[in-house]
């Protein structure tokens, strides 16, 4: 049986000029048409990690040491014109607000279109039919009135939609979702994190899926690694991380989710779950 390579593998460590150790020695690997949640709490490096992958940390004035590899190749022996190659065609990402990630001056349409011939060529039919497909994979209308609207014309779920439309033109192997659904309202983000799962099980596309909520994590992800201060504490199933958590600070946050208390109709009254109780384990039945 031949052994499937990671699509993504790293071990890195990570300083800025006035803040040494941001990561520190940080390993992980996602498979093939996995999704790996990355989970820690503001400041713990989540996002520093995201921009050490496509080699954007100078940017912030970082810099990134280690071994960073994606199908195979070492990332950090490639020029900066063979980065941005990779960037939006082989690796893309989407960021936390998609307000302010889209022009406000441009129309969609214009936007689709200079995301896809940034990395092909070829007519405006083949312009317009990727761009048709990427809108019908994430269900957005792909007709001349919506392509003709501005950002500042869609509902922020809208945004968000358009901005993961333009970061699966090219069908990408790796798709980084830097807290995608945290600007979201409850039932929009329902909807992102659905979204997610139908593009990995259509398109078979890896996603590092960063977040600081347990609980969306919980749902979506293969697999779940806790970041804590610059470091992997853990990693690991969802059953194994909420079920029984190895490390104290995992310990801590699946102990401070929110447990809803219970309605009794017998009684009318509201009682709350007991504190081992496995709350959580619906969730695991869904997968």
């Amino acid at each position: 049986m031949t052994e499937v390579s990671p699509l993504l593998s790293l071990r890195l460590s990570v300083d800025y000029r006035n803040k040494p150790g941001v990561l520190r020695d940080v390993s992980l690997e996602i498979q093939p048409g996995e999704i790996l949640g990355l989970v820690g709490q503001s400041g713990s490096g989540k996002s520093t990690l995201s921009l050490a992958i496509l080699r954007l940390l100078h940017l912030k004035g970082g810099i990134a040491r280690g071994d960073l590899r994606f199908k195979g190749e070492d990332l950090f022996a490639k020029t900066e014109a063979q980065m941005r190659s990779l960037r939006g065609r082989e690796i893309s990402i989407v960021l936390q607000s998609p307000l302010s990630s889209l022009n406000p001056a441009l129309r969609i349409g214009s936007q689709l279109g200079e995301a896809w011939r940034a990395h092909a060529t070829g007519t405006q039919a083949e312009c317009s039919a990727a761009i048709g497909n990427a809108l019908s994979s994430v269900s957005l209308p792909n007709d001349a009135d919506f392509l003709r609207r501005r950002p500042g014309q869609l509902s922020v779920g809208q945004a968000q939609r358009v901005i993961i439309a333009m970061a699966i033109l090219h069908r990408p192997s790796l798709l980084i979702a830097d807290e995608a659904t945290s600007a979201l309202d409850t039932i929009t983000q329902s909807e992102i994190l659905r979204l997610f799962a139908q593009l990995n099980r259509e398109l078979g596309m890896g996603i590092l899926y960063i977040s600081h909520d347990l609980l969306s994590v919980a749902t979506l992800c293969h697999r779940i690694a806790i970041l804590n201060a610059g470091e992997i504490v853990e990693c690991g199933p969802p059953s194994q991380i909420f079920g029984a958590p190895r490390h104290a600070y995992t310990q801590k946050l699946v102990a401070a989710l929110p447990r809803l208390p219970i309605f009794d109709c017998s009684s009318g009254t509201l009682s709350k779950p007991a504190p081992n109780e496995e709350h959580l384990e619906p969730v695991f039945r869904s997968k």
